[in-house]
């Protein structure tokens, strides 16, 4: 298969978010598949391109074309800003996906909604299917969060969302909740499956130098320690202010032990900054962005992870990198998202649920599991196993391969 695979936030592991797209598409030039990223520069700017044309630049990366058009994003911009630049990326997608040579097949996968648009023109003008990740629901979540309020706007998107649906050849789903979300627009179940956000077993699964381990207790004074990491973006749906409050409590309660540390940046970085300031929280560490290859050794000083998510229902749905990334590291996790993450979490025996309005219960429950190692490794020991068995990343791109050869058998 010729792929033309569209995201327009691709990144390898040397970048700090999360690489499905790379692993996949990997996994698909092994095969023997010919794969092009059409992708913005975000995350691949600091690679030396191949070749470089005045609105995007070429790189070949693990045997992947990825075509990076020129385009600034930031998660500090306004929401006016980053909706510009979604808007530049789509237009300017859709002028360089047509000059491409013609592929077999389309797959692109969201966040934003419009890089459907480029999937679209191209079946219209070019006659090639395309299949639609969906990574989050949209419209919905940016609705139910706040960012898109105009009636008219909302009336467009959730047109616009149900045309991409219709003319998808297949749907792929994240989670559970997407997957329901998507059948709810009237789209048949027949047409969506289900391939969850993957453990990278190989990069997480790697022994950590001891003396490395040792250097990092070191850097951040952690010797003695519990240590809960939460490893991602800081944008207004992590809703981080609930573990500060935590951290705040754990204060109040006379703790010395236990230490949050935060990676990652984002909108909210500097407002969690100043409530640690205003605190005096000496409990409470940011590392600033952390690239993923490097992530392992941070979760390997770990006891314990933390996935968050603001109160709104649709955030439930999610499926985050950094859960994923903390059953492959053989750590248990605490999720405070009503949702599937939780039934994993819980029905797997892998960790804890904690009610996101009410940071004392995460307070209360450190206190309660920081002298309990021994019982928390063995949780650690079944999310690695879950993670072989259900998440591992090539057993989930085999899943998506099938799914594009199925629509090119049945075109």
């Amino acid at each position: 298969m010729k792929i033309l695979y569209i995201h327009q936030y691709f990144s390898t592991r040397n970048g700090t978010t999360g690489t499905r797209s790379y692993e996949f598409s990997k996994y698909l030039v092994k095969q023997g598949h010919a794969v092009t990223m059409l992708t913005s520069n975000v995350f691949v700017k600091s690679l030396e391109p191949k070749k470089t044309h005045i609105l995007y630049d070429e790189y070949e990366i693990d045997g992947i074309r990825v075509v990076a058009i020129k385009n600034d994003y930031s998660n500090y911009m306004s929401y006016f800003k980053r909706i510009q630049s979604f808007l530049k990326f789509m237009v300017l997608a859709i002028y360089i996906a047509l000059k491409l040579d013609r592929h077999d097949i389309v797959y692109a996968t969201s966040t934003p909604l419009t890089v459907a648009l480029p999937a679209l023109i191209i079946k219209k003008i070019k006659k090639v299917p395309f299949v639609f990740e969906v990574r989050d629901l949209w419209p919905e979540a940016p609705i139910q969060i706040g960012a898109i309020k105009s009636p008219f706007l909302i009336k467009i998107l959730r047109a616009f969302e149900k045309k991409t649906y219709e003319e998808a050849s297949n749907i792929v789903a994240l989670s559970p909740g997407m997957e329901e979300g998507i059948v709810s627009t009237g789209i048949s179940s027949s047409k969506v499956r289900m391939i969850p956000n993957c453990s990278d077993i190989d990069l997480f699964g790697k022994e950590i130098n001891e003396k490395d381990r040792q250097a990092l207790i070191k850097k951040y004074q952690l010797h003695g320690k519990f240590v809960v990491i939460h490893g991602g973006s800081m944008g207004v749906a992590n809703g981080l202010d609930y573990i500060i409050k935590a951290a705040i409590e754990l204060k109040k309660l006379g703790d010395r032990d236990i230490v949050f540390i935060l990676t990652g940046d984002g909108k909210t970085k500097p407002y969690l900054e100043q409530m640690c300031k205003e605190n005096n929280l000496d409990n409470v560490i940011f590392t600033g962005a952390v690239p993923r290859q490097e992530m392992p050794s941070l979760l390997a000083i770990s006891d314990i992870t933390i996935t968050s998510f603001k109160n709104i229902p649709i955030l439930a749905t999610n499926s985050p990198n950094k859960f994923f990334d903390s059953l492959a590291a053989s750590k248990p996790v605490i999720v405070n998202s009503n949702g599937w993450t939780r039934n994993v979490v819980e029905n797997h025996n892998i960790g804890y649920y904690v009610d996101p309005d009410h940071p004392i219960q995460l307070a209360q429950l450190l206190l309660e599991i920081k002298g309990k190692k021994g019982m928390l490794k063995e949780m650690g020991k079944k999310a690695r196993n879950l993670a072989e068995e259900k998440f591992e990343r090539i057993k989930l791109a085999k899943q998506v391969e099938r799914v594009l050869l199925d629509v090119l058998e049945n075109k």
